[in-house]
């Protein structure tokens, strides 16, 4: 085993003097997965409040004057125009209000404009309701009644979901992603360079002739590329969390802030998602060996790895969709690459049983073997070193 770490070593070294593969692995997820996480939902933040705190103009036909009143109450300033429809279509306003039919048509670009068409319409339709509670509100008291016979009863709805589930909001869905994401390009600045890129410069004939068995070699360069997943997921993670803090102060008072989310897990929790995340490295990084090491170059090496990348997405997509509908048994925690996901997601959640990362984890470990075995092989295998 010591060869191994002889081995590792030499990986990490090799590695840590290309500054530009630690700028990109260590430097580049610190400082701009904040923005790929956050920036369009402060963006989004400060375009709502924006929205709220403005007046906007919207073009108004034949509405009564106690709308139009409602209407300025929302923030929006009705302008009486000729044509209403043309004047959206032009972009003169961003809607138009026209009374037709015994009703009312909202007229906007929603599909063109949707973010700020949207907000313009939802003031308009917060005009139209208080305007509809109020002429039932006046019929019911011609006719006798008690506007209140239309609320026999109120409805409250209380979340039942553990504190970590309520506090992750957006958090929840995206850390299994993105911890793939860092896994993947942390072990691949090394993984490739190490097997490819060795077959390349010619130096693996030389490595292979040392009196170290190749399973020690996969082993080695198995451990080298895991050290640089695990530093990019720690570097991209710290960065998402930066960003969570920064984004919350501009979306404090906005339902954007829930969907923001942040990671309130105890210190237990925490453990089981590192050994979680940790053994999904171990195997993701297994694998690109194998992978890399059948490459005949570094270029095909990179062919290979693109849509293996997009292979691990699939899962991670339909646990997206699908995950309120899966009942939890404990056979979907041994599906390879799906039960780490399942597993980071009800940890975050708060939900994850013992029984089922027990499950996780042994499943996951099964596949590092076997992926370790199977580089080890190639290591082993003329036919694969020589290949040209």
């Amino acid at each position: 085993m010591k060869a191994a770490w002889w081995v590792a070593l030499k990986e990490i070294v090799s590695t840590w003097r290309d500054k530009r593969t630690i700028r990109n692995v260590l430097l580049l997820p610190l400082l701009l997965m904040p923005f790929f996480m956050y920036g369009p939902t402060v963006l989004l933040g400060g375009l709502e409040k924006s929205s709220q705190e403005n007046v906007q103009q919207v073009a108004v036909c034949n509405i009564p004057d106690e709308l139009s009143r409602l209407l300025k109450r929302v923030k929006l300033q009705p302008v009486r125009l000729a044509d209403p429809r043309v004047a959206v279509e032009r972009g003169e306003v961003d809607a138009a209000l026209c009374a037709e039919g015994g009703g009312f048509v909202i007229y906007a670009q929603t599909t063109a404009k949707p973010i700020k068409s949207g907000f313009v319409v939802g003031k308009i339709q917060q005009a139209l309701s208080m305007y509809k509670q109020q002429i039932v509100a006046e019929r019911l008291r011609a006719a006798g009644l008690d506007p209140g016979v239309l609320e026999p009863f109120r409805v409250r709805q209380q979340d039942l979901s553990p504190k970590e589930a309520k506090s992750a909001g957006m958090m929840a869905s995206m850390t299994p992603y993105f911890l793939m994401f860092f896994i993947m390009m942390g072990a691949m600045a090394v993984i490739i360079d190490a097997t490819a890129g060795e077959k390349e410069k010619g130096t693996l004939e030389v490595l292979l002739a040392a009196p170290v068995s190749h399973l020690q070699i996969a082993a080695g360069k198995l451990l080298a590329g895991l050290v640089f997943a695990v530093l990019t997921s720690l570097s991209g993670l710290i960065g998402l969390t930066l960003g969570a803090l920064y984004a919350k102060r501009f979306t404090r008072d906005s339902d954007l802030a829930l969907a923001t989310g942040n990671l309130s897990l105890g210190p237990t929790a925490l453990s089981y998602l590192f050994v979680t995340a940790l053994l999904y490295a171990a195997m993701i990084t297994a694998l690109l060996l194998a992978v890399g090491m059948y490459a005949r170059s570094y270029k095909e090496a990179q062919t290979y790895i693109s849509p293996l990348f997009m292979v691990l997405i699939i899962p991670m997509l339909v646990l997206i969709f699908a995950a309120d509908y899966l009942h939890q048994s404990l056979w979907l925690y041994a599906v390879p690459v799906f039960n780490v996901y399942l597993a980071m997601d009800q940890l975050i959640k708060g939900q994850a049983s013992l029984a089922a990362l027990g499950v996780c984890w042994i499943s996951t470990g099964v596949a590092v073997l076997i992926a370790l075995a199977w580089a080890a092989r190639n290591f082993s295998s003329e036919s694969v070193v020589f290949r040209n």
